[in-house]
């Protein structure tokens, strides 16, 4: 059973009595078995499953960024192969439309309690009834179609994977030890990912109350539980620091060592350091965040922050400057307290930005392309100008297999190296003469040069005139049709050879 199965095993009946029609007071109390529509196959369920935790990882590594949906297309094909794009467009606008939910609040005011008490009528007075349509797991983008988690979808994600409260995080940080001692190195970046969780989750509330100080329950609590929270984040640290301490003993080392030859993956001691390592980071910025978030709260600097549009501020102060007081403000919050340390010494400068002249030339420059002198040509056709005729009067003889060819020397050409040109006659067979094809055979070779140089090929390539020889050993061939005139596929091969690489330099 998988933590998303968990978690739906538990809301599933919750889900059925809030979609009960049951008339109240009916004294028909008994349940039968509730019918659900649907394939009854669990296809639906898995791909919306595998998107959200998908797109909770892109929101740990972008920062909660609107990411494609071909990504998500790209990432669910690794485990539905042929997955259509419209099952996940289906998927994503079902996630991405709300539906409402209807509850009622129970007040913990003295007069609404007496308010939900029976009435003398014998009637009970109903209670505050509430609704929301935050139940979008997934934000999308009218236009371009870019999806995210939505807040409520990262929380249902996160109670799937069931992350517990950083309070009670300590002990999840104690399962690093114990997997440690028992040798189990796999689980502890799922381990550690568990604590980073709940302290994202943490941070992120200390983040809303900093910024919408109208929370005030949550601001109590927070000031309520702020000695644990500080004992919690130090026996987190502490296990943490000795778990990393132990990472480096050479004991340790060397299972770890025994363990990674065991495993089909690639593992590196240096992954579970660095997972180690960020939670370390995480609990010190949670730390630093709590500290100021009291040090606001005990001097009376806590209050809301709205959403600013920094660039239409910058339009409007280029636009009309602002007030003088807001100016001195400005400068005595922006600029540095000692200007002169803003400008370096002119002397260290003085060689960089020297201007150095060429010594002036009396020679009139004239572009004449006749007295030009004739281009070189690139090494490829001095290799064919040279050794092409022999090497055809080779192949003529007999196939040459791309191994033989390199035995007899057929690469060294002007006392160099001309095995990129040896190889091109292998790609465009017409550089050496028409109708030279490549034959293909299964055996695998291999090859040492004089150089040290070692070639390896999993079939290998011969040249020769095969066309034409099975076409003078066909009994069906007709008789008065010369040998150029080769089938149509033969053609089509020719015309569709691939295009020579013409390079002066040696592979």
């Amino acid at each position: 059973m998988t933590a998303w199965s968990k978690l739906l095993v538990a809301t599933t009946r919750l889900i059925d009595l809030h979609d009960s029609g049951h008339e109240p007071g009916s004294p028909f109390v008994q349940v039968n078995q509730e019918q659900r529509r649907g394939l009854r196959d669990g296809y639906w369920l898995d791909l919306g499953c595998l998107l959200l935790d998908y797109l909770l990882d892109l929101d740990f590594a972008t920062n909660s960024a609107f990411v494609s949906q071909a990504r998500c297309l790209n990432q669910l094909r690794e485990t539905y192969p042929e997955l259509p794009h419209d099952d996940l467009v289906f998927v994503i606008n079902l996630l991405s439309t709300p539906s409402e939910l209807h509850f009622r609040h129970a007040s913990s005011s003295p007069d609404a309690r007496e308010a939900l008490a029976p009435s003398g009528s014998g009637e009970e007075e109903p209670r505050a009834r509430r609704s929301t349509k935050r139940t979008a797991l997934i934000e999308k983008q009218g236009q371009t179609g870019q999806v995210r988690l939505t807040p409520s979808g990262r929380q249902a994600v996160t109670l799937a994977s069931q992350v517990e409260d950083l309070l009670y995080s300590e002990y999840d940080a104690a399962k690093v030890l114990a997997a440690l001692a028992r040798g189990d190195f796999a689980r502890i970046p799922d381990i550690t990912n568990q604590i980073l969780l709940a302290i994202r989750a943490l941070t992120q509330e200390l983040r809303r109350v900093r910024e919408n100080p109208t929370r005030e329950g949550k601001l109590s609590a927070l000031l309520d539980n702020e000695r644990h929270y500080h004992n919690a984040l130090s026996s987190i640290q502490q296990t943490l620091l000795d778990a990393r301490a132990q990472l480096a003993t050479p004991r340790l080392m060397a299972r770890f060592d025994a363990w990674r030859e065991a495993q089909p993956d690639d593992w590196d001691l240096r992954v579970l350091s660095g997972a180690i390592g960020r939670v370390l980071t995480a609990i010190e910025n949670l730390s630093r965040r709590l500290s100021e978030l009291l040090a606001d709260i005990a001097e009376g600097r806590i209050q809301a922050m709205g959403v600013v549009d920094f660039q239409d501020l910058a339009r409007r102060l280029l636009a009309s400057s602002p007030a003088p007081h807001l100016q001195a403000a400005l400068v005595a919050r922006m600029m540095p307290l000692h200007a002169q340390a803003c400008f370096p010494r002119v002397a260290p400068l003085v060689p960089l930005l020297e201007s150095r002249r060429a010594e002036t030339s009396h020679a009139a420059l004239v572009f004449d392309e006749q007295h030009d002198a004739k281009p070189e040509a690139p090494l490829l056709a001095r290799f064919l100008e040279a050794r092409g005729p022999a090497l055809c009067q080779r192949i003529q003889r007999a196939p040459l297999s791309l191994p033989e060819a390199l035995e007899e020397g057929w690469h060294r050409f002007e006392e160099g190296d001309c095995l990129a040109q040896l190889l091109n006659t292998f790609v465009d067979t017409e550089l050496l003469a028409p109708g030279l094809t490549v034959g293909i055979d299964a055996t695998p070779f291999e090859l040492e040069l004089d150089d040290g140089r070692r070639i390896e090929g999993a079939v290998t390539p011969s040249l020769g005139f095969f066309l034409q020889a099975q076409l003078s050993m066909a009994p069906e061939a007709a008789p008065g049709v010369p040998l150029s005139k080769a089938p149509e596929a033969a053609a089509d091969d020719q015309r569709n050879a691939t295009s020579r690489i013409d390079q002066d330099e040696p592979a």
